[in-house]
């Protein structure tokens, strides 16, 4: 058995009835299939950890890869970047770590510049969960040579940041996209790829980012299902809420969709209610 867990940042379960959700306006017939029961399975997931306030990126990412309740451990949820405490948290129980004392093989098909990397390592630059994960465990980061050598993806998938910021880099559609992450996936036991242009086009409040960036997501996704049908279980989660309701310019307090493709889905379905669950569900299929 392998699995893949794509997260997908600010990805919330928003209001049928309202106008600023841009679920609404996007042509997504995957995510309608998945929403409508026609395909794998759908778990309306906590993401308050009962802690209040908005539900944040550092203590939710956290406890989706530990399977610790982050925000408790803070006293409150935190956005940004993991300092002291999360990291340690990071440190002792990231999914890798975990993976790892069974001899699983895992991996993070998201690629970097070299030149962040350099600056985390210098604490020149603060890092995210994912990056905390990679650095406090032996997996290794994958560089924009593995994107050109069709082993990595960048955080867009498009690639069209990076082409923007002057990078001599193929444009890739959704589709090829996912079939590089489809041949990372079919090689591991669990690999994990983050997405959070999601988060962007929520707080952006633009409803025409959001609905390109939902419809791009859509074909990424349909692609990849149609690679993996069979051979790789997909969780589909999130952190917190956002891109569903572009009224606000701050995350929400929506509960997340856990969606889980594949033949493990009905045991894994049992096993998950909160974001806290998803990394223990993954070990106890795996090991």
């Amino acid at each position: 058995m392998k699995i893949l867990l794509f997260f997908i940042d600010g990805f919330g379960i928003g209001d049928k009835i309202n106008s600023r959700n841009p679920f609404l306006k996007s042509k997504t017939p995957l995510l309608d299939k998945i929403s409508n029961h026609k395909l794998g399975t759908y778990i309306k997931t906590d993401v308050s950890m009962k802690v209040t306030g908005l539900p944040q990126s550092a203590t939710g990412q956290t406890a989706l890869l530990t399977g610790k309740n982050a925000a408790k451990a803070m006293g409150r949820h935190k956005s940004g970047f993991p300092g002291p405490t999360l990291i340690k948290l990071i440190a002792n129980h990231n999914i890798y770590k975990q993976l790892n004392k069974y001899n699983l093989n895992s991996t993070f098909a998201n690629a970097y510049t070299q030149n962040y990397v350099k600056k985390v390592y210098q604490n020149k630059q603060r890092a995210s969960v994912t990056t905390q994960c990679v650095i406090n465990s032996e997996n290794k980061f994958r560089f924009l040579k593995d994107i050109k050598n069709n082993n990595a993806i960048y955080q867009d998938f498009t690639n069209k940041i990076l082409s923007d910021k002057g990078h001599n880099i193929e444009l890739f559609t959704p589709e090829k996209a996912a079939n590089i992450l489809s041949d990372i996936a079919l090689k591991h036991d669990f690999t994990l790829y983050e997405f959070f242009q999601s988060d962007k086009a929520g707080h952006s409040q633009d409803m025409n980012f959001a609905i390109k960036t939902i419809e791009n997501l859509d074909r990424f996704l349909t692609q990849l299902v149609q690679n993996l049908k069979n051979k790789v279980t997909i969780i589909i989660s999130s952190d917190h809420g956002n891109i569903e309701n572009l009224s606000t310019n701050t995350h929400t307090k929506n509960k997340v969709p856990t969606i889980i493709i594949g033949k493990q889905k009905l045991d894994l379905k049992k096993s998950i209610n909160k974001i806290t669950d998803i990394t223990p569900a993954i070990i106890s299929e795996l090991k």
